[in-house]
C-alpha cells in the first residue's frame, strides 16, 4: 500500500471511532491518547491527520452527519412528504436509535454539549442543523425551513430525553409521545400546505 493511501486509511479509522464514540460518550469520548492507543497507533501520530482535537471533533461530527444522509437517502422517495416524515420519525424515535447512539444522531447526542463547546465543533453542529434543515426529507422537494426546525426539534429532544431517564417504560414513553406528536405535525404540515408527492 503507498504511503497516500495508509495515511488516507488511517485517518478514515481515526474518523470512524471518533465519530461513534463522540455520539456514544460526547466530546469527552475523544480523548487523543486513549482514542489512539485503542487503535494501536502513537498520540504523536495523531497530529499527522489533525491539528487539534477540536479539528478532530468537528471533522467527527460531519462524519456522523455523512452517515445520517445515506440513511436517508435509502428512504422510498414515492411517498408523501407526510409520510416520509411519520417514517423519518418513527426510526429517529426508536428504541434501536435510543440504545445505540454510537451509530445514530450527533445533533440529539451534542444538544447538550455543543453550546460549551470551542467555535470549530459549535460552527460545524450549526452548519450540520441548516444541512439537515435545508434537505429536509427530499432534497427535490423541500419543506419550508420553520417546519424542518420544529420536527427536528421535537425528534433531537424527544431522543435526548428518552436516553437520559433511567425508567425504560418513561422512556418508551417519551418515545412514543414524540412520534405520535411528529405524526400529527406532519398531517398538518400536509393539510395546510397540500402534500406533493
Amino acid at each position: 500500500m503507498k504511503r497516500s493511501e495508509q495515511k488516507a486509511a488511517t485517518r478514515a479509522a481515526i474518523l470512524d471511532l471518533a465519530s461513534r464514540r463522540l455520539r456514544a460518550e460526547g466530546l469527552a469520548g475523544n480523548g487523543v491518547q486513549r482514542l489512539m492507543r485503542d487503535l494501536g497507533l502513537t498520540h504523536g501520530g495523531f497530529y499527522v491527520h489533525f491539528p487539534s482535537k477540536q479539528a478532530l471533533d468537528a471533522a467527527a461530527l460531519e462524519a456522523a452527519m455523512a452517515e445520517r444522509a445515506q440513511r436517508l437517502d435509502a428512504l422510498p422517495q414515492a411517498l408523501t412528504r407526510a409520510e416520509r416524515r411519520k417514517l423519518r420519525a418513527r426510526r429517529y424515535l426508536s428504541r434501536q436509535h435510543r440504545d445505540h447512539p454510537e451509530a445514530g444522531c450527533p445533533l440529539a447526542a451534542l444538544a447538550s454539549e455543543a453550546p460549551r463547546a470551542g467555535a470549530e465543533v459549535r460552527d460545524a453542529f450549526q452548519r450540520m442543523l441548516a444541512e439537515v434543515v435545508t434537505d429536509g426529507d427530499n432534497p427535490q422537494d423541500p419543506a419550508p425551513p420553520s417546519e424542518e426546525l420544529a420536527l427536528l426539534a421535537l425528534a433531537a429532544g424527544g431522543l435526548a430525553l428518552a436516553r437520559a431517564v433511567p425508567d425504560p417504560a418513561l422512556s418508551d414513553a417519551i418515545l412514543a409521545a414524540c412520534r405520535d406528536a411528529a405524526g400529527r405535525l406532519a398531517d398538518a404540515y400536509a393539510d395546510i400546505q397540500g402534500d406533493p408527492q
